[in-house]
């Protein structure tokens, strides 16, 4: 296995001569780097997104200043037909699509909480890209 060196350079003091230039090696162990790599990653992980639980209504009336963000909320899945899709919905109609379609499609008429990236615009509406759908119980058709 190869030993990776680093020169150092030090200016030693010389009695006769003043500064001197006296290289020193040193070397590194072979498992360095490796050891380097996971302390980044364990800092970057305390560094992850924290996820937020946000209520539909909220999510609803304040959709712009949740763009782009990580988020969690709670509804009902409901689905249509032509074309399929599916979204869930609170008590009051509050609505936010799900993609993909796959996320949820098992669990149409259950309450869910739906944990992903959420999205808002003009073109495409409220979308919540799903990463995890947890069934919370069973919803009131």
């Amino acid at each position: 296995m190869p030993v990776h060196a680093i020169v150092i350079v030090s200016f030693m003091r010389d009695r006769t001569m003043g500064y001197a230039y006296q290289p020193e090696t040193v070397t590194r162990h072979p498992f360095s780097r490796v050891l380097s790599a996971l302390v980044a990653l364990a800092l970057l992980g305390a560094c992850s997104e924290t996820i937020t639980d946000i209520p539909l209504a909220t999510l609803v009336a304040q959709q712009a200043g949740y763009n782009g963000q990580a988020l969690a909320t709670t509804g009902i899945v409901r689905t249509f037909d032509v074309p399929r899709h599916y979204w869930i919905e609170d008590d009051d109609l509050n609505r936010v699509a799900i993609e993909p379609d796959e996320a949820v499609s098992d669990y149409v008429g259950e309450r869910v909480r739906v944990t992903g990236h959420f999205r808002a615009d003009r073109e495409t509406g409220r979308v919540l890209e799903a990463t995890e759908v947890t069934v919370l119980d069973t919803g009131a058709d």
